[in-house]
């Protein structure tokens, strides 16, 4: 018998290689250990549900005990992911028994590959059966599309809390894993989509049809594999965050004044925010205000957070060293990192977005 691969077919199974070594690389990792459990979990059942496309069709009418296998995890996909956002982005949170019913549902996985393996090849004495198996395993694409709405959700309120307690977001912002989530339920959503075309008023699917676009869904699924298991390694550790602080017409007008003037004061003199890592939580500390104190009197202004806040200052820092003619040699981005800026994608988003010109575009405007 002579092993026949399509290039598709090889890039695909390099991604799922691929993925079960990230999956034990993640695990062995000191950052974000908890979590990683989760999503160490997420890309080993994507491995896993993915396989059986992999192979040719005849092996599975040849080998009917493949199907007691467990490669279809696809119900446990969208659970594992979203538990690794959550306890990600909430440091704090831990996993319980109760939550185990996230998981339950991998029972329908295995619906139709137990019909199958009883009843083998085009006899099916049960339409109903069949047909109510194979629905239930299609559904297990509403699950993770379900799951997936849910870690976005979590995702942008953690960005959002981001701002209120950090002056950088490199590494942190898990804009990649909103990416990946993007690129997740619309490539599901396709699938989906195509499901509901191809399914006959009986509810048969036509799988000719389906190997017109298999190969271009294994190819994605090849992308997402190694765009989450890389990404998933590289993540750094997150901060544990306080709250959002929405109150801040509780905090007097005097009294906010006053703690803004300090802060301003303290930027002036001591240029704390050229420190790339400055907090809210360590500006509270050089201060001495409580941090919820100067979240609100912050936040007092319109549109305004710590992250805008301590930029601000970086821009300025920046725009006075480009108008100073002794710096005039020296390349944009040393100044930034200079005034506190840590990425140079960041550095340029905020410049422009505060002064509504590039760096390169101010410094031509000031020498001209």
């Amino acid at each position: 018998m002579t092993l026949q691969l399509s290039f598709i077919q090889l890039v695909t199974i390099c991604a799922v290689v691929n993925g079960f070594v990230f999956s034990f690389l993640i695990l062995g990792k000191k950052e974000n250990r908890f979590a990683n459990r989760f999503l160490a979990l997420t890309i080993i059942c994507m491995c896993l549900t993915f396989t059986p496309y992999m192979l040719d069709p005849s092996i599975w009418h040849s080998h009917r005990w493949l199907a007691w296998l467990p490669f279809s995890l696809s119900y446990w996909i969208g659970p594992s992911f979203y538990f690794y956002v959550k306890t990600l982005t909430q440091p704090q949170a831990r996993f319980t028994n109760k939550q185990l019913w996230h998981f339950s549902p991998i029972v329908l996985n295995y619906l139709h590959s137990i019909y199958h393996l009883i009843y083998s090849g085009n006899h099916h004495p049960y339409h109903w059966f069949h047909y109510t198996a194979e629905l239930f395993e299609s559904m297990a694409i509403l699950s993770i599309l379900f799951y997936m709405m849910l870690s976005l959700t979590i995702i942008k309120n953690y960005q959002r809390n981001l701002l209120e307690n950090v002056s950088n977001l490199n590494k942190i912002d898990l804009a990649w894993a909103k990416r990946i989530i993007v690129v997740i339920v619309t490539s599901f959503g396709i699938i989906l989509v195509f499901l509901a075309i191809v399914s006959g008023v009986r509810g048969m699917v036509f799988l000719d049809r389906w190997n017109e676009f298999r190969n271009a869904v294994l190819l994605l699924y090849a992308c997402v594999l190694y765009w989450l298991g890389i990404h998933g390694y590289l993540q750094t550790q997150t901060l544990q965050l306080l709250p959002v602080f929405n109150t801040a017409q509780e905090l007097p007008t005097e009294e906010s004044t006053r703690v803004i003037q300090q802060l301003e004061e303290v930027m002036r003199e001591e240029k704390l925010f050229k420190n790339p890592e400055l907090s809210l939580t360590e500006l509270s500390r050089n201060v001495g205000i409580p941090e919820r104190t100067i979240s609100e009197a912050i936040n007092s202004k319109p549109n305004n957070n710590f992250f805008q806040f301590i930029n601000g200052y970086r821009v300025k820092e920046v725009q006075e060293k480009l108008r100073d003619p002794k710096n005039s040699h020296l390349k944009i981005m040393s100044l930034a990192y200079d005034s506190g800026f840590n990425s140079k994608a960041s550095f340029n988003r905020i410049f422009k977005t505060t002064t509504g010109m590039t760096p390169k575009e101010y410094k031509m405007k000031d020498s001209s």
